[in-house]
């Protein structure tokens, strides 16, 4: 058996629900935007994690790299309880450990230029000497497709895609093991998402990296992911090869996510529209995360929440009425 690089155990994170007065009185409730997320991921792999805006995608990631701090449950990477981990001490993995922001540009100082923005991530790791950085930097520009002239530019002077591939080479720049990409193409042209995707692609395989790509396009994600997981309300619904997910589709929620995207081969019972939109889910909130808009659900649904297990090799699924 394969062990994982990286491993979430039952990860809960809270954020608090204020009144109409906001921060001057205490909060009235907490929303739970993670709650028992679980999910592996090897070395060398490429994980999609799927869902609509607002089940807890971005905080899963931004918890993998430490810029939120979970209430709960364990991050384990390479024997490393990340959620154990001060500030002091998850400074060395952060070598390993990278990400790819949505809206990159906002991600960097428009007071720096390019070359010293891309530097600093090796200075603060203690990483070579200046000459030996700046042809790192000029060597990841190149690999990204860049050119060296944009050493001396500022990231708003480049275009949309050229901003995405700065992106990436900022979370190269210091050769991680893992990268945890958000929406990268998400506000690009189909032809650049095609170029930013086969880049990745390739890059992945000449470092040797691996990647959790969290996106909400089904299309784009089955074309990069070697295993898929489903989120819904911030937990895992579905999982499996991706392949396997595409001509086996088991939950409910992944039909009805499947269903909603044009021309996307699934071979589906049937067809499942969903209707109204994510429930705030908190510490009363009671059943299977999916209850409140499945078509299917019954009292047993309402009331207990299903564990995540394989029903087939490779594919699991959270659901009380599926292989029993």
């Amino acid at each position: 058996m394969r062990t994982p690089l990286l491993e979430i155990k039952n990860l809960q994170k809270k954020y608090p629900i204020y009144g109409p007065l906001g921060k001057l009185f205490p909060p009235k409730t907490y929303m739970n935007a993670v709650s028992g997320m679980q999910l592996q991921l090897f070395e060398g792999e490429t994980y999609g994690l799927v869902g609509e805006s607002g089940c807890g995608k971005s905080t899963t990631g931004r918890s993998i790299v430490g810029l939120v701090k979970p209430e709960g449950g364990e991050i384990l990477y390479n024997g490393h309880d990340l959620t154990k981990l001060n500030d002091k001490e998850f400074r060395p993995l952060r070598r390993d450990l990278q990400m790819v922001f949505q809206d990159t540009l906002s991600s960097m100082n428009p007071r720096q230029r390019i070359g010293p923005l891309l530097e600093e991530p090796m200075v603060i790791q203690g990483i070579g000497d200046p000459a030996s950085r700046r042809a790192a930097v000029i060597d990841i520009l190149q690999k990204v497709g860049l050119a060296e002239e944009h050493y001396f530019r500022y990231p708003h002077e480049l275009s949309g895609g050229q901003v995405q591939r700065l992106g990436i080479a900022r979370a190269l720049i210091i050769n991680p093991k893992l990268i945890v990409c958000d929406e990268p193409v998400s506000a690009l042209d189909v032809s650049i998402q095609a170029q930013i995707l086969n880049m990745l692609t390739g890059l992945q395989k000449e470092m040797n990296l691996s990647l959790l790509f969290i996106y909400h396009d089904i299309g784009v994600v089955r074309y990069i992911s070697h295993r898929i997981g489903v989120m819904y309300l911030g937990s895992l619904v579905e999982e499996a090869e991706t392949e396997e997910l595409f001509s086996n589709t088991l939950h409910p929620y992944t039909q009805a996510l499947f269903a909603s995207v044009p021309d996307v081969s699934v071979k589906t019972e049937k067809k499942i529209a969903l209707k109204g939109e994510l429930p705030v889910r908190t510490d009363e909130f009671k059943g299977c995360v999916f209850h409140t808009r499945c078509p299917y659900a019954n009292d047993h649904c309402r009331e207990a929440m299903p564990e995540l297990r394989e029903v087939r090799p490779g594919h699991k699924v959270a659901c009380h009425l599926i292989g029993r």
